[in-house]
C-alpha cells in the first residue's frame, strides 16, 4: 500500500510542475555550441508545445553530435529527463536526471529543481536508498512539504529504519496540520504501526483519522474489527457493527459468513440475507435466512401493529426486523416509540434510530441520534464508529489528531 501511495502522489507532482526546461538563446550562444544548439532549440520549442515525441527526436539528434562538452551533455540530460517523464518513460527520465545532477557542469541554481525531480522519479521507482540520498539533498536546500516528508518516511520504513521513519512521519503530519491540510495517508499509517504496540489506543485514533480521510473499505474493516474488543460486547451490539460493515462495503467472505449466522440466531433474517448476499455466499445459512425472511415478511403487518400497541421491547424487536428489510422510516418510528430503556441493551433503540436515519440519508439527524446513545462501552463504541461514518458522508470526517507514538524497538 505504501508503495502505491508513493507512485500516485509523486509522479503526479512531477507531471504537474516540471514540463518545460529553462533553456534560452543566450545560454545556447554562451555555453552550447552552435551545432548542438540547433536540435536543442527545436526540442525546447516542441516541449513548449507539448510535442513530447518531437522533442525526443530532437534530443536524440543532439545526442548524436560528436565531441560534445560536459555542459552540452548536462543540458541534453536535463531536457531528456523532463521529456521522458511526459512520455511516461520513467526509467529513462530517472537515468537522465541522475546524470544531470552528477554533471560537474550543472549550474548551482539548477540543483534544487533537478534534485526535486530526481527525488520524485526515485520515489516512482520505489528506489528507497536513492530516495533517501536525494531527499537529504533536497532537505538541505529548502524545507520539505508534507508529501515529501511522508515519502522520506516511507523510504526509511522500507529500509527497516523504523525510528527515523516515525520521525519523518510525525514531521509530515505536523507540516500538513500547519498548512491546514489533511496529513498524507502514508505518514498516518507509519505512525499507526509505531503506536500499535506502545500505545494501542493512539493507534486506533490514528486509524480513525485514516478512515475519515479515505473512506477505504479495508481500513474500515480494520477499524470496525478493533471495535469488537470493546468491554460489554454482545451479539446485539456486534450486529450493529456488522451493519456498519455492510454499509461501508468492508466485509470479507469469512466475516460475512459469521455475521450471517449471527443474524439468523438473533432472528434478524433481513440482515442475514443482505449480508450473505453481499458477500456472494451460498449454502444453508442463506437458505435459512431467505426462508425465514419470506415467512416473517408475510406477518410483518401484524407484528408492526402489536409493536405499536406494546411499545418497549416488542416495538424494538419489530424495529430491528424492519431495518433488516430496508423499511427504514418504519424502523425509525418504532425504535423511537420503544424508547431509550427498551430491552436488555440500553442505547439500542437510539442505535436503531441512528442507523435507520443513515439509510434514509438523514445524516444530520443520525449524528444527533448517535450522540445521544448511552449504555455499555461496546454500545458507545458502536455509536462512535457510526458517527465517524456519518461525518465522513457529510464531508466533515476529521477525526481527532493522532497522538505521538513511540517507534517500536
Amino acid at each position: 500500500m505504501l508503495q502505491k501511495l508513493v507512485r500516485a502522489a509523486f509522479v503526479a507532482s512531477l507531471l504537474g510542475s516540471a514540463v518545460t526546461a529553462p533553456f534560452t538563446t543566450a545560454q545556447a550562444e554562451d555555453k552550447v555550441g552552435k551545432e548542438v544548439s540547433v536540435p536543442l532549440s527545436a526540442a525546447q520549442k516542441a516541449m513548449q508545445a507539448q510535442d513530447w515525441a518531437g522533442a525526443l527526436a530532437a534530443i536524440k539528434q543532439a545526442q548524436a553530435i560528436p565531441n560534445r562538452t560536459p555542459y552540452e551533455d548536462y543540458v541534453i540530460n536535463k531536457f531528456l529527463s523532463i521529456d521522458a517523464v511526459n512520455l511516461k518513460d520513467m526509467n529513462t527520465a530517472r537515468t537522465a536526471a541522475e546524470a544531470a545532477i552528477a554533471s560537474p557542469a550543472m549550474p548551482p541554481e539548477d540543483k534544487k529543481d533537478l534534485v526535486h525531480n530526481a527525488f520524485i522519479l526515485e520515489s516512482a521507482a520505489n528506489n528507497y536508498p536513492a530516495i533517501i540520498v536525494y531527499g537529504k539533498q533536497l532537505e538541505a536546500i529548502a524545507p520539505m512539504d508534507p508529501e515529501q516528508l511522508a515519502n522520506m518516511a516511507i523510504a526509511y520504513y522500507n529500509t527497516k529504519d523504523l525510528a527515523t521513519a516515525q520521525q519523518y512521519a510525525q514531521r509530515s503530519i505536523a507540516a500538513a496540520k500547519a498548512a491546514g491540510k489533511q496529513p498524507p495517508q502514508a505518514a498516518l499509517e507509519i505512525t499507526m504501526n509505531a503506536q500499535a504496540k506502545a500505545n494501542p489506543d493512539a493507534a486506533v485514533q490514528t486509524l480513525e483519522q485514516i478512515v475519515s480521510q479515505t473512506n477505504s473499505a479495508p481500513e474500515w474493516s480494520k477499524l470496525i474489527g478493533a471495535g469488537f474488543g470493546a468491554k460489554g460486547m454482545n451479539d446485539v451490539v456486534a450486529m450493529d457493527l456488522y451493519r456498519l460493515m455492510l454499509v461501508t462495503h468492508s466485509f470479507n467472505a469469512s466475516e460475512a459468513g459469521l455475521a450471517g449466522r449471527l443474524a439468523n440466531q438473533l432472528r434478524y433474517y433481513g440482515d442475514a440475507v443482505s449480508i450473505l448476499e453481499s458477500a456472494g455466499a451460498r449454502g444453508a445459512d442463506l437458505a435459512t435466512a431467505r426462508s425465514n425472511s419470506a415467512k416473517e415478511q408475510g406477518a410483518l403487518a401484524a407484528e408492526i401493529s402489536a409493536g405499536r400497541k406494546s411499545g418497549g421491547q416488542a416495538a424494538l424487536y419489530v424495529a430491528e426486523a424492519l431495518y433488516g428489510y430496508g423499511r427504514y422510516a418504519d424502523a425509525e418510528q418504532l425504535a423511537r416509540q420503544a424508547g431509550p430503556r427498551a430491552g436488555k441493551n440500553p442505547g439500542e433503540a437510539e442505535m436503531v434510530v441512528g442507523m435507520a436515519l443513515v439509510r434514509q440519508g438523514k445524516f444530520s439527524d443520525a449524528a444527533q441520534a448517535f450522540q445521544s446513545v448511552s449504555g455499555s462501552a461496546a454500545m458507545m463504541k458502536a455509536a462512535h464508529l457510526w458517527g465517524i461514518y456519518v461525518r465522513q458522508q457529510t464531508g466533515g470526517g476529521q477525526a481527532a489528531a493522532p497522538a505521538a507514538g513511540t517507534p517500536p524497538h
